[in-house]
């Protein structure tokens, strides 16, 4: 591995990033903020100052090996974006009055668009703080992988690496020939919807203020709200309904999407093995919700209630628009099954991914007939293809380290004191960038009063599971930086 090569690209990524925190410092300054406005332009500053150091320290050979990255390199990027990215990102969050731990925590469930926060008093906060929130959820959604591939060309192989990183399900996809223009088309679809979203929201009664930030972690996947109470502090069914839109399209693949609205075809949509999956998950979970909160049947409250926590919770949204940690365990354990499915491939939403849980069912029902026909050829096939063998045990293999990294977390969590739902909804929330879980964690509450080194850990859960797990176990194993050397050669 060249370290300079994966230093020169961080920076560029880092130095872009910092120009992102204008937009705050301008909300900031609209509202009067001017403390909190300095702590954006610091910020800035620092962010873009660090960028390009780290840029020139990749020397000059760095420009020309860009073209040159290796698939080890290209991943070790897309890890230490993410973390220097967050790092940066909490700086706000410190001049704002919160300790390291917790400014990281916040910045990174943003940045990977968990949604969980520490914010105890939200009254303590400026709508410049609020924005960014909103606004690193929204840059991570889509927009950190997407918009930078997008902008710098250069990285050529390992913009690919860094985009199918991201937006990864258990196979490449392409919308376009090439990986620049594809994320450039999947980040067009992810802005217009965002304004779109933006608008309908204005038009149900929310300022604008509150349309935008909710637009942007919608899309995102996210949740973040300026409001303590989640959307259940608005007590706008409209609103509710238009979220409940935007968030079934955040959960769904924006390849898809693209293409059917490209092609004006219907059937993109209908035929689409992991979509009607999706939407079969919802259906039957809503019902499933409806049934076990005993809500009225039949009634509008009873169907947007189950609907829209449903959807947030599969989709990865997290937001709230009740209190579900006053429901039943029936319940919550429909709620905390869901957290484990999370969207579609090539989503904004986190989570396993419903794809997966396909060729995962597909397999065993295939095995289970093996057992019995020991010599039948049965492949496993999505949409019509055969799917490689080695697809399917990369599917089996994020499934098992996704356990594994759940089962360490949790245990984690509960030794330092938390209670064993607080421990597993965490964890499960965090690794599955959901946002809230139950008990101490539930959706009205935050993650604040849990332990320093829980809070850390469940930081670095966020982490990997943004990266869908895989990306970070293979960057932490020495064999990846045994070979490593500073020269770009």
């Amino acid at each position: 591995m060249r370290i300079s090569l994966v230093v020169h690209v961080i920076g560029l990524i880092v130095r872009v990033f910092g120009l992102m925190t204008l937009a705050p410092l301008a909300v900031a300054l609209l509202y009067g903020e001017y403390r909190d406005a300095a702590g954006f332009a610091i910020a800035t500053v620092v962010t873009c100052m660090a960028g390009q150091v780290m840029r020139r320290a990749g020397g000059s050979g760095a420009e020309d090996a860009v073209e040159r990255m290796r698939r080890v390199e290209g991943l070790a990027v897309v890890s230490g974006a993410w973390l220097l990215i967050a790092a940066f990102a909490s700086l706000p969050y410190v001049w704002a009055g919160l300790g390291v731990i917790d400014a990281m925590f916040e910045s990174m469930s943003g940045l990977t668009t968990t949604g969980a926060t520490v914010f105890r008093d939200f009254a303590q906060f400026g709508r410049g703080i609020f924005f960014w929130r909103s606004l690193t959820q929204w840059l991570g959604g889509m927009g950190v992988i997407a918009l930078f591939v997008a902008i710098l060309p250069r990285l050529a192989i390992g913009g690919r690496e860094m985009f199918f990183a991201e937006a990864s399900g258990p196979d490449d996809e392409k919308v376009t020939p090439q990986i620049r223009r594809t994320a450039a088309v999947l980040w067009q679809v992810y802005a217009a919807l965002t304004a779109i979203q933006t608008v309908a929201l204005r038009l149900t009664g929310m300022s604008w203020y509150d349309s935008v930030s909710h637009a942007f972690t919608t899309l995102a996947a996210g949740g973040f709200s300026p409001h303590p109470l989640s959307l259940a502090g608005y007590q706008n069914p409209a609103a509710e309904w238009v979220i409940i839109v935007f968030m079934t399209l955040a959960g769904a693949n924006f390849a898809l999407q693209y293409r059917a609205l490209a092609r004006r075809d219907h059937r993109l949509i209908t035929g689409d093995e992991e979509l009607r999956a999706y939407a079969g998950v919802v259906i039957v979970a809503t019902a499933l919700l409806v049934w076990a909160t005993q809500l009225p049947l039949l009634s509008e409250s009873a169907l947007r209630t189950a609907l829209f926590q449903v959807l947030s919770i599969l989709t990865t949204t997290g937001y709230a628009s009740v209190d579900f940690q006053l429901w039943n365990d029936q319940a919550k354990a429909i709620l905390l099954g869901l957290m484990f499915i999370g969207g579609c491939a090539g989503s904004a939403a986190g989570g396993p991914k419903v794809v997966r849980h396909v060729l995962l069912a597909k397999f065993t029902l295939h095995e289970l007939r093996r057992a019995l026909h020991p010599h039948a050829v049965l492949p496993v096939k999505l949409a019509g293809r055969v799917v490689p063998a080695h697809i399917v045990q990369g599917v089996i293999v994020f499934f098992l380290f996704y356990m594994l990294t759940f089962a360490m977390c949790t245990a984690v969590v509960v030794l330092l004191g938390a209670d064993l739902v607080t421990g597993i909804s965490a964890t499960a929330a965090c690794l599955g960038n959901v946002g809230p879980g139950f008990n101490l964690v539930g959706p009205m509450s935050h993650f604040g009063d849990l332990h320093p080194i829980s809070r850390m850990a469940l930081t670095a859960t966020m982490w990997i599971g943004r990266l869908e797990v895989i990306t970070v176990l293979v960057i932490i194993r020495p064999e990846a930086w045994r070979a490593g050397r500073w020269n770009s050669e």
